[in-house]
């Protein structure tokens, strides 16, 4: 698995091989659970050191999970998972009672549930402030993940006036200045990825999402 990885890009000196000598994945800030890694750590893996699963693939005993790990346990993690959930449930309806931010009836949704990671509702109210911008969807393009992870990404538009909101696709100057100001970002505000999209119904928008694990507990720093 880890030799997989490095062909994929992912950088070598962030991987740390389990083997059978190691009692601990608490070094890492995810864990790729193999079957090899659950027959190693068992029941544990899931209970104790890492609870929520970020993304799964495949099925049975092949199955892969990406789990996120909890330095301090199971229990403090869903603790600080549900007090992240009603920050970012607060922060939601702030930015839907923004006149500079308009949602589809789906993302309007997920805001007022508190669905949406922290960083992403960070960085749309600091774009908001810039420009005006209209949410087509939010998602987290994450097979298999636990239902009460945050969504990471979003797609958007800029809001026009005189025109009915998110009916027209997002201007090459729209387009041009998002993306330099994204890219412009501090950790950990600056987002994964940032690409212009076309969708299905040939709406061209702008694409931006972060990595995982959500930092849980952001809203809360200063």
């Amino acid at each position: 698995m880890c030799q997989v990885l490095e062909s994929h890009g992912f950088p070598a000196g962030d991987i740390y091989e389990l083997g059978p000598e190691e009692t601990s994945p608490l070094r890492s800030a995810v864990v790729v659970a193999t079957p090899a890694v659950r027959a190693q750590f068992g029941t544990v893996l899931s209970s104790v050191y890492a609870p929520a699963v970020l993304a799964s693939f495949g099925s049975g005993r092949q199955r892969i999970d990406i789990r996120a790990v909890a330095p301090h346990g199971a229990a403090a993690y869903r603790a600080m998972l549900a007090a992240d959930l009603a920050a970012r449930r607060t922060s939601g309806a702030e930015l839907l009672r923004s006149n500079r931010i308009a949602v589809s009836p789906t993302a309007r949704k997920q805001l007022s549930a508190g669905q949406v990671d922290s960083r992403l509702q960070l960085t749309l109210a600091a774009m908001a402030a810039k420009r005006p911008v209209y949410i087509v969807a939010f998602n987290s393009f994450a097979a298999g993940a636990d239902a009460d992870m945050p969504v990471r990404f979003a797609d958007m538009t800029q809001e026009s006036s005189g025109h009915v909101v998110g009916d027209r696709s997002a201007t090459l100057a729209f387009l041009r200045s998002m993306t330099a100001f994204l890219r412009a970002q501090p950790a950990p505000y600056q987002p994964l990825q940032v690409e212009t999209v076309r969708l299905a119904d040939g709406k061209t928008v702008l694409r931006i999402g972060f990595a995982a694990p959500s930092p849980l507990g952001l809203f809360g720093q200063p």
